[in-house]
């Protein structure tokens, strides 16, 4: 039956590709909301109940979402290097501006 099936167009069934769906991991680099228990405590950092990642939802203890802020904050300074040589001070900007 090979040559009706190439007169008619069929051919062979391909495998089905079966794809792993990508595991998105969320670095929870954006704001990690405080919450608080009790309406009263609003605003008292000592009182914070726990964080919220607004980027997936995930909730964490005042304990977690402190460190999770922390470790975030270190990744960003260890990223962004400033070359201290780049920099001009006050000094020099007035300086430069007295010359032109």
């Amino acid at each position: 039956m090979g040559f009706l099936d190439r007169l008619f167009g069929k051919k062979d069934a391909a495998p089905a590709v079966v794809e792993k769906p990508v595991e998105v991991v969320c670095p929870h680099s954006s704001l990690l909301a405080p919450h608080w228990d009790d309406p009263q405590d609003f605003g008292k950092h000592e009182l914070i109940s726990s964080y919220v990642c607004d980027a997936c939802g995930q909730s964490f203890s005042r304990e977690e979402g402190e460190r999770v802020m922390a470790s975030v904050g270190e990744a960003v300074r260890g990223v962004v290097e400033i070359d201290d040589s780049l920099r001009k001070t006050t000094e020099e900007m007035l300086e430069g501006e007295k010359e032109n």
